[in-house]
Parts: C-alpha cells; sequence; structure tokens
C-alpha cells in the first residue's frame, strides 16, 4: 500500500512539474500559452469513426460538395473587384536558389509534422539531413529556378476532426477537414515564404488592419485596436455600431484565377516567381485517410492549400482589394482578421 501510495505521488509530481515547463515555456507567446492551458483542461477531438473505405468516400464527398455549395451561392459580379487595379512597379520576378547552409539552418527551425506521404517521418527526416541534405537542395532549387512546383509537393491527406467534444460524431458537419501536406513540401514553401515576406516588408505590401498571421500581431491585438476604436468614439459623444461578419469556408473557396491576377497586379510578381505560384495552385488533389482506409483522391480546383505554409498568406494577399473597398467609406473603421480553422 505505501509502495502505491509513493508511485501515485510520483505521477502526481512529475505531472505537475511536465506541464509547469510547458506553461512556463509559453510565457511571451500568447498563443502557445493558450494552446496549451487549452489542451490541459480540454479533452483532446477525436478523429472521425471510419471502418471502411466507403465512410472515408462519404467525407470525402461532404467535404468536397460543402465548399462547391458555397462558391455556387457568390454571386458572380462578386467575383470582379469593383475598384480599378493598381499596377504595382516589380517586387519580385524570380525566387533565389538558397545554399545548403541556408537550408539546413530552416529545416531546423521547422517543427515536425506527420502525414501519411512522407517517404521518411519528419523527426527522422530531420536528423539525417546532414546526409540528404544536398539531394533535398538540389529538389528545392530546381523547382526554383524552373518556376514548377512538384507534383508530389501538391497533393494532401485528409483527417476528419471533431471540431467539439460536445457535437454529434454521427453528422459529418461535426468535423473539420484537418489537412496533411508532405514535410519536404512545407520546406519548399518557406523557401519561397521567406523570401516572399522579405518583399512585401520591404514595400509595405500589407493591410496593416489585418493582423491575422503576421509578426507581432494576434488575436489580442485586433480586439485591443477594436475596443480602443470604440473607447475614442464614445469619449467623442459618438455612437457606434458594431457589424461582425464570418466567412464560411473562406479559405477553401479562394478562386486561383483571382488569387494569382492580385499577386501580379496588387502585388508585383511577374516572371519565374508568378509562374511558381500558378503551377503551385494548380493540379492539386487530396483524398480523406484514417488510419490504412483511404479515399480515392480528388482535385483541388479553388482554396488555398490546408495545412500548407503559404496558403495563409495568399489569403491575406486574397483579400487585399477589401482594404480599398472598405476605407472608401467615410465614417467607418474597419478590422479583418484571419483563423486557419
Amino acid at each position: 500500500m505505501d509502495l502505491l501510495t509513493s508511485f501515485n505521488s510520483a505521477v502526481r509530481d512529475t505531472r505537475v512539474a511536465y506541464f509547469s515547463n510547458l506553461v512556463s515555456q509559453s510565457k511571451g507567446n500568447p498563443k502557445v500559452l493558450f494552446n496549451t492551458i487549452s489542451s490541459i483542461v480540454s479533452p483532446a477531438s477525436s478523429t472521425a469513426s471510419i471502418h471502411s473505405v466507403a465512410d472515408c468516400e462519404n467525407f470525402l464527398s461532404f467535404f468536397v460538395d460543402k465548399v462547391n455549395k458555397v462558391r455556387s451561392s457568390i454571386s458572380p459580379s462578386a467575383l470582379s473587384p469593383p475598384l480599378p487595379t493598381p499596377t504595382r512597379p516589380i517586387i519580385l520576378d524570380s525566387i533565389a536558389p538558397v545554399s545548403l547552409p541556408e537550408l539546413t539552418k530552416l529545416v531546423n527551425s521547422m517543427k515536425t509534422s506527420a502525414c501519411p506521404l512522407d517517404l521518411l517521418p519528419s523527426s527522422l527526416f530531420k536528423s539525417a539531413f546532414q546526409s540528404i541534405g544536398p539531394s533535398v537542395l538540389s529538389i528545392i532549387n530546381a523547382s526554383l529556378v524552373s518556376g514548377q512546383a512538384p507534383a508530389y509537393f501538391k497533393n494532401a491527406v485528409i483527417h476528419p476532426l471533431l471540431k467539439k467534444p460536445s457535437l454529434d460524431p454521427s453528422f459529418h458537419s461535426s468535423f473539420r477537414p484537418i489537412s496533411k501536406l508532405p514535410f519536404i513540401s512545407k520546406i519548399l514553401e518557406k523557401v519561397v515564404a521567406k523570401q516572399l515576406t522579405a518583399a512585401l516588408d520591404e514595400h509595405n505590401i500589407y493591410d496593416c488592419l489585418q493582423p491575422g498571421f503576421c509578426r507581432a500581431h494576434s488575436a489580442e491585438t485586433a480586439l485591443l485596436r477594436v475596443s480602443n476604436d470604440l473607447l475614442i468614439h464614445s469619449d467623442a459623444g459618438d455612437c457606434s455600431v458594431l457589424v461582425l461578419l464570418d466567412l464560411t469556408a473562406a479559405f477553401d473557396t479562394v478562386d486561383h484565377h483571382l488569387l494569382l491576377e492580385r499577386l501580379r497586379d496588387w502585388i508585383g510578381l511577374s516572371g519565374t516567381a508568378l509562374e511558381w505560384f500558378s503551377s503551385y495552385l494548380s493540379e492539386r488533389s487530396f483524398s480523406v485517410a484514417v488510419s490504412k482506409l483511404r479515399s480515392s483522391t480528388t482535385s483541388l480546383t479553388h482554396g488555398v492549400p490546408q495545412g500548407s505554409l503559404l496558403g495563409p498568406l495568399l489569403f491575406l494577399l486574397y483579400l487585399l482589394p477589401l482594404q480599398h473597398i472598405l476605407s472608401s467609406f467615410k465614417g467607418i473603421s474597419y478590422h479583418l482578421y484571419a483563423d486557419y480553422i
């Protein structure tokens, strides 16, 4: 009995030390801290109960039909910007090849992830990078120079994940699609994202009132800005009306043709840089899989790739005309926030 009590006490003390360490490491990063505390106090969402390939096919059809239904409800006139399209000077006409030391540093900084399409687990990939690095470098630089994204990099596997523990798992609508891409594809995306972000920062192209996925901005800064605007108008004796708009399947319904136009005309991409993004968006596909069960593969003809590093950035650039539309109305303050869930 004393041994059992001692064992339980040791387990409890170890758990306390473990979670205390997690919280301590998250100081200064509200997003990580919130996710850490949430994972401690809330049970993890479960994956879908899939027992056959037919179940995978049903989820695949549901996810595809949901996005198609949203897209079909969008008026054709809404796809054309009401403002004259600006023409920016070229800010990026090619994506420069990287050196092996640069790529090694980048890979070491990346978080490990799991994808059924990975030939090597990401942890093993990173530990063996000293040996396979030159080959990976050749693939990455060949893609950048040619302006073509490898076909293998454009396949995704979807895992249905229950949105909330309280939802009924017998309904497909209770699940969200969690997309997983090959680890090596994220390496290529990070190389591209680094150079694109540098060009955007240099020319100050971001919408300053769109804090989602931007450095030094978060949900907290968005809430502070909106609260501050309301307080300023209240102190001035003005009345305020708060209108909240939530876009359903916003990331999944992005029109590829319009996105490429944004990159060319609103951002200033050209040459092999623009060709690379055109290749990156084209001929993408995904399937639904749980354990060893997997559906057929279907084309992804619209939307920014879920689970990707470039997807959130491309979505922000896609929304740039909205800044000019909203700012054209006097007496209206706006704030945008993108959340990738």
